[in-house]
């Protein structure tokens, strides 16, 4: 009985002390603070490309890059090449000769290759994995200068050129190669920078008909496309990519043979704030995330010269 009775008792003091859960409720996660702003740069050259050129693609996976064809001295190139740890090896070739083309992480350190051209514009897309490419798909209509964007799963191929038309579509690629028109553009736009952040992809810039734009909008998959702000100087080619909690955006050319030095910060809050000048012009190049606040840039022009520099591009934070 007094065994019992003790149970009973201590029953007791169980639910009254934890019935309401005070003392077994889960502790809640704090949420991590938010990066703090970006103030600067750092840049220094890590690597040198075998050819200058202009109109490449590249992508990452894991911190490794992978870069795509582009525009030489000669004309267009078939090269592939892998940067990790500032070291650059061939990789691969591609089927044939292409420039202004565009590249993207699938999955699985697999990255899709779409569109680019010669002296026309190019309708395929590829898989590229462990040097080998093989083909993925047909695209609607041949398309070069575009961009392409990972996001949730797909890539999205916003804009580009037939080699007569503009275009204003946005196409949805998923890992089988199917393609679906996901989108539209307000206008038809050739080398729009793009980069996605949360579940948005940001544009900025690119070439209309009209002439060099200065516009940057969002896209929202099913929702369509808005204007959010603008850059200062209007530009095509703009080399941009997406890091913790905001994009950077750099150079760009104002007109032909005039390119810009500028380097943005922009996040949806905040919108853009300069953060720098690189030490020349550069537009036509391609910017890769490589983690930690690092970014790679890789080639395109100075002027009317062709780039040949692979730069480590490193933020700075506020203390």
């Amino acid at each position: 009985m007094r065994r019992s009775a003790t149970l009973s008792l201590a029953a007791g003091l169980v639910l009254m002390l934890g019935g309401c859960g005070h003392a077994t409720a889960p502790k809640k996660r704090a949420d991590p603070p938010p990066p703090q702003a970006v103030t600067g740069f750092t840049l220094r050259q890590i690597a040198t490309l075998p050819v200058p050129s202009e109109g490449l693609a590249a992508a990452a996976w894991n911190g490794v890059v992978t870069i795509f064809g582009g525009l030489g001295p000669q004309g267009s190139l078939t090269a592939i090449y892998r940067l990790e740890n500032g070291k650059l090896t061939h990789a691969g070739q591609l089927p044939l000769p292409i420039h202004d083309l565009a590249a993207a992480p699938l999955q699985n350190g697999s990255l899709l290759v779409a569109g680019g051209g010669q002296v026309q514009s190019f309708d395929r897309v590829y898989r590229y994995r462990a040097g080998q490419v093989e083909s993925l798909g047909v695209l609607p209509t041949p398309r070069s200068d575009l961009a392409a964007v990972p996001l949730q799963g797909s890539i999205y191929l916003i804009g580009g050129f037939t080699g007569s038309t503009f275009l204003r579509s946005i196409l949805r690629v998923d890992g089988r190669g199917h393609v679906a028109t996901a989108g539209e553009l307000p206008l038809g736009l050739r080398y729009v920078g793009a980069a996605p952040l949360g579940t948005s992809i940001y544009l900025f810039g690119g070439l209309a008909v009209q002439g060099y734009q200065s516009a940057i909008y969002r896209f929202i998959p099913g929702q369509g496309v808005a204007r959010v702000g603008a850059l200062p100087v209007a530009v095509r080619a703009p080399l941009v990519a997406a890091g913790q909690g905001g994009i950077l955006v750099a150079g760009g050319e104002s007109a032909p043979g005039q390119d810009q030095a500028g380097v943005y910060w922009y996040t949806p809050r905040g919108g853009l704030k300069p953060i720098g000048r690189l030490p020349a012009p550069l537009a036509l190049g391609a910017a890769v995330y490589l983690g930690h606040d690092r970014f790679a840039l890789i080639g395109g022009e100075d002027g009317s010269q062709l780039a040949q520099g692979v730069f480590l591009l490193s933020l700075k934070r506020r203390p």
